[in-house]
């Protein structure tokens, strides 16, 4: 999967995922929105069949790279304990 950044500036930062669908887009701007610095997160997608799906991310004070990657670790910490759950063969 590829990410396009087409917009950091200010407090705005726009990404657009290339080669998959929107879940992981999805999944990040959910997680954002718990964050109190993030005004909006949100995605869209030109065509639901053929468009790449596009994150916007908007925060108040900090940088939103950095809540992104704030983001990304709270997922990573929900996905690493969500495995310790299930049995391995």
């Amino acid at each position: 999967m590829k990410t396009n950044v087409l917009k950091n500036e200010g407090k705005e930062l726009i990404l657009e995922f290339e080669g998959t669908d929107s879940t992981i887009a999805e999944m990040l701007a959910s997680q954002l929105l718990t964050e109190s610095d993030v005004s909006f997160a949100g995605v869209s997608r030109d065509h639901p069949q053929t468009g790449k799906p596009t994150l916007v991310i908007k925060t108040s004070k900090k940088k939103p790279a950095d809540a992104l990657q704030s983001a990304i670790e709270t997922l990573e910490e929900s996905f690493t304990e969500m495995m310790k759950g299930i049995p391995k063969k």
